[in-house]
């Protein structure tokens, strides 16, 4: 435990009639500068990397990074002890594409925009390199790690809109230029498209087109009608339409590849359909389809943030519009502008246990303050005495 500030934790605790808790640890991250409250000091991740030391013979040209001091610990190892004397399960976190530390180093294997900017925070999974990376470090991760179950962020499109240090924009993006923004149209991209007999030519076309009026508006009116705009342009072009089917298609193809690998290892698979905290419908951003996703994953472990119970009410309900029998989880972030008070915490818990969540997911515990912990406890109590 020595380590554990220096990494992010996420606590899953299962809400099923056997009440089981589990400690899902990190195992592979981004980097990042984070604070952590209890222990009074920033901690800053200089890199992407992962929490154990690989099996350099599973890598061709994309190799992990390796946090040493916590491999060199055996971090993971001790935790895993941990639980099982503690009568806990034990589960990873899993940051799978989001390397910025890779994608510095290998910018051709980025998405690429419709401007020919390289988001080097986003490995593009239609790079057959990236796809063999991605198997291979979650192979690695799985049989160093050995967690009951794995839940896996960031193994699709990430979207244009990320945070990057000291990220400016003076505009108002909508949902509609955002999304444009996020189609990658790097060479494997753009192949794949064309193997599909896409015509890409004439989806740069309409995108730069679109990008540059949107751009040139500057209309706060683009973002009153956003979701609106983006099914127009959908229904307008089929050109975007099948492009977009695509880069869905990219990312079911490589989420089995995944599942295939978990099963083989039993593993039990969850997924965030998202790695950014917007509308669970939304993902498409992302190249994710939640059918898909319910289709292929055990368990669809959505982002329930928002800005209200009724906003996390939404999120169940629309992924049961289009995957009704999908087995369900939900994130929760208690981040000060989402969460003010425990009884917050606990409402939307319950609303999400009423819609089916089978498990529940604290995001970054060691970014908690005690009074912070505590709202999760009385929510994890409060969950109990409803079942």
């Amino acid at each position: 435990m020595g380590y554990s500030r220096e990494w992010y934790r996420g606590c899953d605790a299962n809400i099923a009639r056997s009440q089981m808790q589990y400690s899902g640890v990190n195992s592979s991250y981004h980097q990042g500068r984070f604070f952590h409250p209890r222990s009074k000091t920033f901690r800053r991740l200089p890199f992407s990397g992962v929490s154990f030391t690989p099996e350099w013979s599973k890598y061709n040209r994309l190799r992990p990074t390796v946090h040493e001091p916590i491999a060199q610990a055996g971090i993971l190892g001790k935790m895993k002890e941990a639980c099982e004397q503690a009568g806990m399960g034990f589960h990873t976190w899993w940051v799978g594409l989001h390397k910025s530390t890779l994608g510095l180093a290998h910018p051709d294997l980025c998405v690429q925009n419709i401007w020919g900017d390289t988001y080097t925070y986003a490995l593009c999974p239609s790079q057959p390199e990236v796809q063999h990376y991605a198997k291979a470090l979650f192979t690695d991760t799985l049989e160093q790690v050995k967690p009951e179950r794995i839940l896996i962020e960031a193994t699709a499109f990430l979207p244009m809109k990320h945070g990057e240090h000291h990220e400016v924009c003076l505009l108002p993006l909508g949902e509609s230029l955002q999304w444009l923004l996020s189609l990658c149209f790097c060479g494997a991209c753009t192949e794949r498209a064309e193997s599909q007999r896409i015509d890409v030519g004439a989806v740069k076309q309409h995108v730069a087109r679109l990008v540059s009026q949107m751009v040139d508006a500057d209309s706060h009116s683009q973002v009153s009608a956003e979701a609106r705009e983006v099914a127009f342009l959908l229904l307008e072009y089929p050109e975007l339409y099948h492009y977009q089917q695509s880069r869905l298609e990219v990312v079911d193809q490589l989420w089995r590849s995944l599942r295939e690998i978990a099963q083989s290892l039993g593993t039990a698979l969850d997924g965030f359909p998202s790695s950014t905290p917007f509308f669970v419908n939304q993902s498409y951003w992302e190249g994710v389809s939640l059918r898909k996703a319910a289709d292929t994953l055990d368990r669809v472990v959505p982002l329930a943030y928002g800005d209200s119970v009724g906003d996390v009410a939404y999120t169940f309900h629309a992924i049961k519009l289009v995957a009704p029998e999908a087995t369900l989880g939900a994130a929760f972030s208690l981040h000060h502008n989402q969460i003010q008070s425990a009884v917050e915490l606990a409402a939307r818990v319950k609303t999400a246990v009423d819609a089916g969540a089978q498990s529940i997911v604290y995001y970054n515990l060691g970014l908690l303050n005690n009074r912070r912990l505590n709202w999760i406890k009385q929510a994890n109590l409060a969950v109990e005495e409803w079942r």
